[in-house]
């Protein structure tokens, strides 16, 4: 195996390619997933503008965007022009030889381009291309363009985040976006297993195309709120940092900083009664159950603020974990990254990047055959790989890359 490739001995994706054709977040995101499972991914950019990611900063390292860089590692980069006859077939060859292509432009532009999921599985039966896109391939609103705001705004998110009686708010990170790249890449292996070990299935057998939405996910994170509207017809509301359904379940201040207190059900309740040295709560009939406690929010919760003020945030903490109720404090970015639990496993790891050391957050997972300090890619430049991809995967000479870089076909 050649030392560039992303493949990873004793990783579960050993042996799969994977052909990126999407920039920005979702799909990108997507791609890594499988990269750090030990796929082979090859991520195809315009030689001329990249991956617009890649301008989204300040921060930057040199050219490159801290945005970019964290959602890129584990994959090799080549830039191809794709309204150039020759880029296009470059970029049907190696979808050729793909297990996975994924792809997030509006619906309607990979066909355009010559690179829809008919003109690959016509060279590539056992493909399984998935296609990522802000609202799905079809309904009224399939080819209109979206991102992870306006997509949050639409599926309903905002509506139900931020304070009581305050401005909707979207949430801290692109989670749209996140959450559709973990949607496909779950997909995607649900694909590769119903098409290489499903019963009946031989291997290399047929491959599917994948339609995820942002929305899609987005309407599927709304869970109970969405079911609580059917079986009650009112539409939620934002709580803040508290749950409509459990009391107490939300951030406190104390004397120090604010924490976290999840109380959810009546022998936590007992418990943390008294690790707040309030056991008359415990006997109160209205706190008797959690039913009581939603009714009485307006009652207990100032009763409880008023009680988390007299101690700082730390012996809080160390008095609830005592009692066994489940707590902990609302960390800042800067917290998280000297947080003990965070480190112990390995959730920040360094990459050598051409242009300097870089610190991104690890895969959320553990495999058990892989050591935590298993080698990574970094995030590739634009076009870095193109000449080892085009003279490995299909042969050209470096006089015949080199005529086709001089003529803009690549980079």
């Amino acid at each position: 195996i050649s030392p560039l490739m992303t493949q990873v001995p004793g990783k579960p994706l050993q042996g799969y390619r994977v052909l990126d054709l999407s920039r920005a977040l979702a799909g990108p995101y997507c791609a890594m997933m499988l990269g750090d499972l030990g796929a082979e991914v090859i991520k195809v950019e315009d030689p001329a503008t990249g991956d617009e990611s890649r301008t989204w900063g300040p921060p930057f390292l040199g050219s490159e965007s801290g945005y970019y860089l964290s959602m890129n590692r584990n994959k090799r980069g080549i830039a191809l022009n794709l309204k150039e006859p020759e880029g296009l077939a470059i970029c049907l060859d190696l979808a050729a030889q793909s297990d996975v292509v994924v792809q997030n432009f509006r619906p309607g532009v990979a066909d355009r381009l010559g690179i829809g999921y008919e003109a690959v599985r016509g060279r590539n039966p056992s493909v399984v291309y998935c296609s990522i896109s802000a609202y799905g391939l079809d309904g009224p609103m399939a080819t209109t363009p979206g991102y992870d705001l306006i997509v949050q705004g639409i599926g309903g998110i905002m509506s139900v985040t931020g304070e009581p009686g305050g401005r909707p708010l979207k949430v801290g990170v692109a989670e749209a976006d996140i959450i559709g790249g973990l949607v496909a890449a779950f997909t995607i292996l649900a694909a590769l297993f119903e098409r290489d070990h499903a019963s009946g299935a031989p291997p290399g057998g047929e491959g599917r195309h994948l339609d995820v939405s942002l929305l899609d996910g987005q309407v599927s994170l709304l869970g109970y709120h969405l079911v609580n509207f059917f079986l009650t017809g009112r539409p939620p509301r934002p709580a803040g940092n508290a749950l409509a359904y459990i009391v107490p379940y939300q951030a406190f201040r104390t004397a120090t900083f604010e924490i976290n207190v999840a109380v959810n059900n009546d022998r936590l309740w007992q418990a943390f009664c008294g690790a707040i040295d309030r056991k008359d709560l415990a006997q109160d009939p209205r706190f008797a159950t959690n039913p009581g406690r939603v009714r009485e929010r307006g009652t207990l919760v100032p009763l409880l603020e008023d009680v988390f003020t007299r101690r700082d945030g730390d012996a809080w903490l160390e008095r609830l974990r005592s009692h066994g109720v489940p707590c902990g404090p609302i960390n800042s970015i800067d917290r998280v990254a000297e947080d003990p639990q965070v480190r112990a496993r390995d959730m920040l790891i360094e990459i050598q990047h051409p242009l300097g050391t870089i610190t991104v957050p690890g895969a959320p997972w553990r495999l058990d055959r892989s050591a935590p300090d298993d080698a990574h890619l970094p995030p590739p430049l634009l076009g870095q790989h193109t000449a080892d991809v085009l003279s490995e995967k299909l042969g050209l000479t470096p006089e015949q890359i080199d005529e086709l870089r001089a003529r803009g076909v690549v980079r």
